[in-house]
């Protein structure tokens, strides 16, 4: 069967400058110091290995630049490792490889000359563009002068060097301060010795073919300047052998010439790819020209680009996702920054670098940008960077790996907000709103101890102890009391960062907010059945006029949703209001009233649980759902083994797949370690639904 047409297209781009030579982590002694390239080599093996779990049909490119040389301004990783690796199996040397090639050539008079005029690394290179160009070998054969004339050559300076000796040795024997006539003339036959080889070895410099051997080192990586697209399977066997191997870097070094990305867009435009991305590693130090116009014109063409800035300052490299440049960036680490696709905090995989312990920022928005000091945080974004797809969230988590568990509490939230309810013409918001939330942190215990009310459940109990009244009621006083009725269901009232950190791990946020009577009226003329505005975003500007007049009642909803321009609410007035029954506002001061007291604020409550409060039946149902899930997922994508749990005894990361026992009793699969922990429930899951942006609150 022929082989399925590539689908996805990603390319990694790695900073090679001598800057990279710097320790990426410093102050852990010499044992945790590594160098900022070796870093980003490990990361892109990485990014490979996850890309061929996903998609082994997948094509890659990783490309190398700052180099030393002003042409070309980037080559082909692959090709050179694969050019520099070929004679690897026979541990042949450079200089072994060059004299063998030139004994094929009969030319068994030059071997003295490789060893002494070459180094090792550059007798490589020769004998990689040699074997690359035929043509290029049969002029450097023709260039090498014939045994005969060196043999001329090297007779006719020992006869001038003896000469020269002699009357050095007369001219010594003067001054020897005794030392015998025949120790003189021995001295003398040195110099004359020494004359000899350095008239011998300045012919050779002058020779044409030690000219055309320095030019072919200067110019050889001309040859991998094609960024050429392989399987990714190549790649990762490429990238795993320059990791083992003992060839020497120097060929990686120092300064950039122009137009990097330029020549860039012909190798991620394949449109035929459905996915293209693009993954920039670098400290920053650009040094040729300005890259963003082309990144744009790379994003217009549908390429996502993602990038890495690397730096060992601790402070600036905290695990955050940023929506904004920070003021004390340097130039390189803004144009990265601004490089860098912006996504929804809720794409994969910033809910994933939350649970890790990451910052996401309250707008809802990130860029795929990355400021990291540590091989640690380095392989945690990069491994999570291509697990999945980007701008598809839900479908793309399920591949990879997410917990049938969390997929069904989102589904149900999905399928809550898009069947609203109704409270028709009573006033009984509150109850709708709250046995809303309630539901959905319900909806996330496995095994919950009574079992899951359904949402008509919960409202109907809200309303027996809190009964329809004109004014409604607090909200707050609804929630003291179904915490006692729902255990272990907390809240806490949060201002809008809260609320929003909420929403982007699908808490939907209880809400409440007072409007005047003609803010009323323009808040439901906006949004009501009929309305050509229904579906749009209702803003600060259009409610100004109305801010400053009496509270004329207020209302209850639960936030859904939000994106750095506005916030999402479900409300309780039918589906055929608003958008399907939500409606969206550019931010709080839209529902805010000036004139009225503190109480009639905009108001957001998050309800939410902790792990630590499930009793112990339901700790052991979760643990088990969990572990049935993997069971389950595994055989249907057995690389979900592959993903990686770090002992909390000896800190090392292991593939799952290695580690022996279940969640209630695992052994550390380190030889090193070896130990049996009790891990806390889920943990040693954590890897899977850590990708579905569970955390310790839920």
């Amino acid at each position: 069967m022929a082989d399925k047409s590539p689908s996805t297209i990603v390319g990694c781009l790695l900073d090679v400058s001598g800057s990279m030579r710097e320790a990426l982590e410093a102050g852990h002694g010499d044992n945790r110091t590594v160098d900022r390239f070796h870093a980003i080599l490990s990361a892109a093996l990485k990014l490979a290995k996850a890309e061929q779990r996903r998609d082994s049909n997948a094509l890659m490119f990783v490309g190398a630049f700052g180099l030393r040389e002003e042409k070309p301004p980037v080559v082909d990783l692959c090709q050179l490792i694969e050019a520099l690796v070929a004679d690897e199996v026979s541990d042949e040397t450079g200089y072994d490889l060059l004299i063998r090639l030139a004994n094929e050539r009969n030319q068994h008079h030059i071997t003295k000359y490789i060893r002494t005029k070459f180094t090792e690394n550059e007798a490589r290179m020769l004998y990689v563009h040699l074997q690359r160009h035929s043509e290029r070998l049969e002029e450097f054969v023709r260039a090498i002068p014939p045994p005969e004339k060196m043999e001329k050559l090297r007779t006719g300076s020992k006869v001038a060097g003896a000469a020269i000796g002699a009357v050095a040795g007369s001219v010594l024997a003067p001054v020897t301060f005794g030392l015998s006539i025949p120790i003189a003339a021995t001295l003398g036959g040195t110099v004359g010795s020494s004359i000899g080889t350095a008239i011998e070895e300045d012919e050779v410099d002058k020779s044409e073919a030690l000219g055309l051997a320095r030019r072919i080192c200067k110019e050889w990586m001309q040859d991998f300047k094609e960024l050429l697209p392989r399987r990714i399977s190549d790649v990762v066997d490429l990238l795993e052998k320059l990791q083992s191997s003992q060839i020497p870097r120097n060929h990686n070094p120092e300064a950039e010439s122009n137009t990097l990305l330029d020549r860039l867009r012909q190798y991620v435009s394949h449109r035929n790819a459905e996915n293209r991305v693009l993954v920039l590693l670098s400290d920053g130090l650009s040094t040729d020209g300005d890259p963003l116009p082309t990144a744009r014109e790379l994003q217009q063409e549908k390429v996502v680009i993602a990038t890495v800035y690397l730096t060992k300052d601790q402070a600036a490299a905290r695990r955050r996702i940023h929506d904004q440049a920070a003021r004390d960036w340097n130039d390189g680490q803004k144009t990265l920054y601004e490089m860098a696709e912006r996504v929804s905090c809720l794409t994969h995989p910033i809910p994933v670098l939350a649970t890790l312990g990451w910052s996401i920022p309250s707008s809802g928005e990130g860029a795929l940008h990355a400021s990291v000091c540590s091989t640690a945080a380095l392989d945690e974004f990069c491994s999570m960077l291509l697990s999945a797809r980007f701008g598809s969230s839900d479908a793309l988590l399920d591949i990879a790996g997410r917990v049938r568990l969390d997929k069904y509490i989102n589904d149900e939230h999905v399928r809550n907000c898009k069947n609203p309810s109704d409270q028709g013409q009573s006033a009984t918001c509150y109850a709708h709103a709250a046995a809303f939330v309630l539901h959905s942190a319900l909806r996330r215990i496995v095994g919950r101890t009574g079992g899951h009310p359904s949402i008509e459940a919960i409202r109907n109990r809200i309303l027996q102890s809190f009964p329809n009244r004109e004014r409604g009621h607090s909200v707050e006083r609804v929630l003291e009391e179904a915490i006692k009725w729902y255990p272990p269901i907390c809240f806490r009232k949060v201002d809008e960062d809260g609320a929003r950190q909420a929403v982007l791990r699908r808490r939907p946020v209880l809400t409440t907010f007072h409007l005047s009577n003609p803010g009323w009226n323009a808040f439901c003329r906006h949004f009501e059945e009929e309305a050509p505005t229904r579906t749009s975003l209702l803003t600060s500007e259009k409610m100004r006029p109305h801010r400053d007049l009496p509270d004329d009642g207020g209302h209850a909803v639960a936030l859904v949703k939000c994106d750095p321009h506005s916030l999402t609410f479900l409300n309780s007035w039918g589906e055929h209001w608003g958008n399907g029954g939500s409606f969206s506002i550019q931010d709080p001061t839209v529902l805010q009233l000036n004139s009225a007291p503190a109480s009639s604020d905009v108001c957001f409550y998050d309800v939410y649980w902790l792990e630590s409060g499930l009793s112990s039946e339901e700790r052991r149902a979760y643990d088990r759902q969990v572990d049935e899930e993997l069971r389950a997922r595994a055989e249907e994508y057995p690389s979900i083994l592959d993903l990686e749990y770090r002992c909390p005894l000896c800190l090392t990361s292991s593939a799952i797949a290695k580690f022996k026992g279940n969640v209630y009793h695992a052994v550390c699969p380190c030889p090193d370690c070896g130990k049996t922990f009790e891990p806390e429930p889920g943990h040693l899951m954590e890897a899977l639904y850590a990708r579905a942006g569970l955390s310790s609150v839920v």
